[in-house]
C-alpha cells in the first residue's frame, strides 16, 4: 500500500500567525518551518513544545522571523537536536534576522529568550545540512527510503519549495510563499512546470491584504519617493533584516544613479555590513542578469557593492549624513522594535515626511495600525506609545551591581581546600592560568560606565587567582606570578650588534601604533592602549516613558513583497494539479474562495481539497494499491532499461507470486510461457519532449539542427517539431538515411520499447 501520511499545523494556519507544520511520513517526522512574530510570545510556542520529542528533522523554506524565528529559542531551551535542512542562503540570511532581532529588542527591553549564542548554534555549519536547488539528499536511519530536494520558490533569497520522496515514490510538495514572477535579483520559481500529479501538495492561500492588493513594480514607488524628497520631506522605509529588502535596495540604487541623485540614502540596521556582504558573496543563488552584469563590468564590480546607499549601524552614523531630505530604510518592518521605531517617533509629526511601507506589517503591530490607517485617506492619527531605551546605570544602582557582580566573581575562583601531596599527585594536572587571567578578571570587575570604576588591589587579584603546585623538584613558582612556569632567557637580550657589526637599535624594529583617524599615537597614548581593558557593555537598565505621537506624516503601502498573487495561485495549482491539496496561511475569505475555485477545477480527477485548522491532524494517505516487488536475478537482467531523469525505465515481462507470511514483498520470477507466446509490447513515449533536448542529442550524434520558425531542420532535410494540441513530436522528411538516424536518436530519447 501507499505511505501513511499525516499532516498538523502546528499554528499559522491563518494569515496573522507565522508558519508552523508537522509532516509525518510512515514513522519519521518532520518539522516544516518554525516561526515566530516579533513578539515573541511564548504561550504560541506550547504546540513546538510539547511535539518535540517527535521530530526528527526540520526543514526551513525561507530565512525571515515568520519561517524559522523560533529555531534558536527552540535549540536553546527545548531542547532541539535534529538534523536541520536548508540552503546555504536561508542559512546565512537567517542569522542576520535572528542578529537584528536580538539587537533590536535588547536595545529596549530585558530580552532573555535567547542570545547570540543560541544564534550561532542555530545556524552552525554542523547543526545546519546545507543544500543546493534541485539537489537530492536520501535520508538514512530511521528516514531510510526517504528523499528531500529543495526548488527555488523566489520571493527571498534561497527560498524554497521543498519535494519529499517517500519510498514507494510517492511525492510530498511543500510550496509557501513562492513568486512566479521573475525580479532585478531573484528568478521566478518554475513550481508548474516542475511537479505534476503530486500525491499531496501543501500550499498557502496567501495572495495579500486589500492595501496591498495593487501590484506595483516599481514607477509608482519611485515616483512617491521623489515628490517627498522635493518637498523637503524625509522618507522613513521599514523594511525587513536580509529578505526583501535586497530587492529594494537594488531598485533605490539603480533609480539613484541613472538620475545622479543627490538626496542621502542610507541603510540603518544592526547588520547592515555583514548583510551586504553576505548578498555579494551568493550571486550564484541569483537570476542570471546578476552575475552577467557582474561578468560584464569592466571594473567586475559587485551589482551589491552600492555606490549610493549608505550603511549606518547607529544613530550617531545616521546623524552624520548631510542635512536635509533624505531616504532611510530601517528595520524592523512591524516597528515594534528596532530603528525604525525611533525613526518613526521622531519623523511622524512632520507633515513633509513620508512613512512607505512596501510589505504586509504583523498582525496586531504598530505598522499594521499605521498601514490599516492609510486606507482611510489622509487623516490625522494620535498615538500612546511606550518609548523603553537602556540607560548606563548610576549612582546606589550603579554600586551595588558592581557590589554583586565583585561578590559573584570571587565566589567563583575561591581557591579550594588544601589537600595532601599523595592526594594531589594522584590528580590528573589541573589547568594551567596564565598572567591573562588578571586581566580578564580585572576588565570583567572593571566598570566602564560614564567613568566610574573600581580596581581590585592587585595583592588580592593574585590570590583571587588559582595556582598550581609545581611538581618537579628545585622549581618553585616564582613571587608574584600567577601560576606556575617554566623561565624563559632570551640569549639575544644583550646583543648589541648584528652578525655584520652593525649597531643594533630596538626601536627601529616596532612598528607606531595608528590611531583610528589614520595618525600616529604618542608613547604614552600607544601604552595606555596596550593596558587599557577590554571594553565590555556597560551594566544598564530598561527605562519605559509613555510618549505621545501625533502622526501627521504621509503614509502609504506598495506591494514589494514578492508573492504570486491570487489569479497565478490559482492557474498554477490547478496545472499542478495534485491528488490531495492543503491549503493554509491565508485570510479567510481568500481561502474559502480558493478551495471551492479548486475543487470545481480539479473535480475531473478527483483530487481531494482540505484547508488546514489549527492543531487539527489530517490524514492525507493515499489508498493506492502500491506494493513493493522482489525481482528475480534472472529477470531484472534481462530487463533493458533506459534513463528518464531521475528513474530509470524498461519493460517486465514476469508472474507475480502473492507474498508469503513472512515476507509483505510481491515476488516476480521469470515468466518462460509468455516468453513463448511471443508477445510484444510494442513501444511508449515517455516523458516531454523538448526541442532543446533533441538538439542537444543530435549534436552529440554529430547531427547538425537549426531553429527555424519554431522548429528543427535538421540534415536531409528532416524537420522536427511538436504539435500544439496533443504536444507529440512530428518527424517529417524524405526516407533516407539521415531520416533514420535522426529517428533513433529521438526514440533514444523518449522510447521505451
Amino acid at each position: 500500500m501507499g505511505s501513511q501520511i499525516k499532516f498538523t499545523q502546528l499554528y499559522g494556519a491563518t494569515y496573522e500567525f507565522p508558519l508552523c507544520s508537522l509532516l509525518e511520513i510512515n514513522s519519521f517526522t518532520f518539522l516544516i518551518d518554525c516561526g515566530w512574530t516579533e513578539e515573541f510570545d511564548v504561550k504560541l510556542l506550547d504546540p513546538l513544545k510539547e511535539a518535540i520529542p517527535r521530530i526528527d528533522a526540520v526543514l526551513l523554506s525561507h530565512p525571515d522571523t515568520a519561517h524559522l524565528g523560533a529555531l534558536p529559542y527552540a535549540i536553546g531551551r527545548l531542547g532541539l537536536k535534529v538534523p536541520i535542512y536548508a540552503t546555504q542562503p536561508t542559512c546565512r540570511m537567517g542569522q542576520m534576522f535572528m542578529y537584528d532581532q536580538y539587537l533590536s529588542h535588547h536595545a529596549n527591553s530585558e530580552f532573555d529568550l535567547f542570545d547570540l549564542d543560541d544564534v550561532d548554534t542555530a545556524f552552525d555549519y554542523q547543526t545546519v545540512h546545507q543544500l543546493k536547488f534541485q539537489q537530492n539528499l536520501r535520508l538514512a536511519g530511521k528516514g531510510d527510503g526517504l528523499i528531500i530536494t529543495p526548488f527555488a520558490a523566489g520571493h527571498m533569497i534561497g527560498g524554497s519549495i521543498w519535494r519529499i520522496t517517500s519510498a514507494v515514490g510517492e511525492d510530498v510538495v511543500y510550496a509557501v510563499d513562492y513568486n512566479h514572477r521573475k525580479e532585478l535579483h531573484l528568478n521566478s520559481t518554475a513550481l508548474s512546470n516542475l511537479f505534476s500529479r503530486p500525491a499531496l501538495m501543501i500550499a498557502d492561500a496567501d495572495s495579500g491584504q486589500p492595501q496591498f492588493a495593487e501590484k506595483t513594480r516599481g514607477p509608482k514607488l519611485l515616483d512617491s519617493i521623489m515628490l517627498a524628497l522635493r518637498n523637503d520631506g524625509s522618507i522613513l522605509m521599514p523594511v525587513d533584516t536580509a529578505g526583501r529588502v535586497l530587492e529594494v535596495m537594488l531598485l533605490l540604487e539603480k533609480h539613484w544613479a541613472v538620475n545622479r541623485l543627490s538626496y542621502p540614502l542610507a541603510l540603518l540596521s544592526p547588520v547592515a555590513y555583514n548583510t551586504l556582504e553576505f548578498a555579494k558573496s551568493q550571486l550564484e543563488w541569483m537570476n542570471e542578469q546578476v552575475a552577467k552584469e557582474f561578468e560584464n563590468s569592466r571594473e567586475k564590480d559587485n551589482p551589491f557593492s552600492m555606490r549610493y546607499l549608505k550603511l549606518c549601524h547607529t544613530r550617531e552614523e545616521l546623524g552624520r549624513l548631510p542635512q536635509g531630505p533624505k531616504l532611510v530604510l530601517a528595520t524592523l518592518p512591524s516597528l515594534q522594535a528596532g530603528m525604525a521605531r525611533d525613526l518613526f517617533v521622531e519623523w511622524a509629526a512632520d507633515p513633509r515626511n513620508l512613512i512607505l511601507f512596501t510589505q504586509p506589517a504583523e498582525a496586531g503591530s504598530l505598522g499594521a495600525q499605521l498601514q490599516a490607517h492609510s486606507l482611510k485617506g489622509p487623516s490625522p492619527l494620535t498615538l500612546q506609545l511606550p518609548i523603553s531605551k537602556r540607560v548606563p546605570l548610576e549612582g546606589a544602582e550603579l554600586v551595588a551591581y558592581q557590589e554583586q557582580k565583585r561578590k559573584e566573581e570571587m565566589g567563583a575562583v575561591q581557591r579550594p581546600a588544601p589537600q595532601s601531596s599523595d592526594a594531589k599527585l594522584a590528580e590528573p594536572l589541573p589547568t594551567r592560568h596564565s598572567s591573562g587571567s588578571i586581566a580578564k578578571l580585572t576588565r570583567r570587575l572593571t566598570s566602564m560606565s560614564e567613568g566610574h570604576s573600581m580596581e581590585m588591589d592587585p595583592a588580592n587579584q593574585l590570590a583571587a587567582v588559582p595556582q598550581s603546585d609545581a611538581l618537579i623538584d628545585g622549581f618553585t613558582v616564582p613571587e608574584g606570578a600567577a601560576a606556575a612556569m617554566f623561565p624563559f632567557e632570551d640569549e639575544n637580550d644583550d646583543l648589541q650588534w648584528d652578525e655584520y657589526g652593525a649597531a643594533l637599535r630596538p626601536d627601529e624594529f616596532q612598528l607606531k601604533a595608528t590611531s583610528r583617524t589614520g595618525g600616529q599615537l604618542a608613547d604614552d597614548e600607544d601604552e595606555d592602549m596596550d593596558e587599557a581593558p577590554l571594553q565590555l557593555e556597560a551594566p544598564s537598565k530598561i527605562v519605559t516613558t509613555d510618549t505621545t505621537v501625533h502622526v501627521r506624516a504621509r503614509i502609504a503601502c506598495f506591494d514589494c513583497q514578492g508573492r504570486s498573487d491570487a489569479r497565478s495561485i490559482r492557474e498554477i495549482l490547478v496545472k499542478v494539479a495534485p491528488q490531495q491539496l492543503i491549503l493554509l496561511h491565508g485570510l479567510p475569505q481568500a481561502t474559502a474562495a480558493l478551495q471551492s475555485y479548486c475543487q470545481q477545477e480539479l473535480s475531473s480527477i478527483h483530487s481531494k481539497v482540505q484547508v488546514a485548522q489549527p492543531l487539527e491532524t489530517l490524514d492525507m494517505s493515499l489508498q493506492t494499491p502500491t506494493y513493493q516487488a522482489l525481482l528475480a536475478r534472472e529477470l531484472i537482467s534481462s530487463v533493458r532499461l533506459r534513463a528518464m531523469g531521475d528513474y530509470k525505465l524498461g519493460w517486465l515481462k514476469g508472474v507475480a507470486r502473492p507474498p508469503s507470511q513472512q515476507e509483505a514483498l510481491i515476488e516476480i520470477v521469470s515468466a518462460a510461457t509468455a516468453e513463448a507466446s511471443g508477445s510484444s509490447q510494442g513501444g511508449v513515449f515517455i516523458g516531454d519532449v523538448r526541442l532543446s533536448e533533441v538538439r542537444k542529442a543530435l549534436s552529440e550524434a554529430g547531427i547538425t539542427a537549426e531553429w527555424y520558425g519554431g522548429m528543427l531542420v535538421c540534415s536531409g532535410p528532416v524537420t522536427i517539431k511538436v504539435g500544439t494540441q496533443d504536444g507529440q513530436v512530428q518527424l517529417e522528411g524524405a526516407l533516407c538515411d539521415d531520416y533514420f538516424r535522426i529517428r533513433d536518436v529521438v526514440y533514444g530519447q523518449y522510447h521505451v520499447c
